[in-house]
């Protein structure tokens, strides 16, 4: 009988919370970026019509790609910040 091994990721959690201006796009541009690099597993955000803010759970696979998103999305337009919240 012949097995298989599966090498699996080391996927993790993280929990986002940003901030920023509120504007007509400016969700579906947090949460497409956040798609192209990783599962989004929760996200509640709301908005006054001044500011938008919300919170995401996401699942990556590695750091490094949290490091690359975060930089990505601190280039989004009318947001003020993203933190990783511990």
């Amino acid at each position: 009988m012949q097995t298989h091994s599966h090498t699996r990721l080391s996927a993790s959690i993280t929990h986002l919370e940003i901030l920023g201006f509120d504007r007509v796009g400016f969700v579906e541009e947090v949460t497409r970026f956040i798609a192209d690099y990783g599962h989004i597993i929760s996200a509640k955000f709301e908005a006054d019509g001044v500011r938008s803010q919300g919170s995401l759970s996401i699942k990556l696979d590695n750091n490094e790609r949290l490091d690359s998103l975060l930089v990505r999305l601190k280039a989004i337009t009318g947001l003020v910040r993203v933190k990783q919240i511990v």
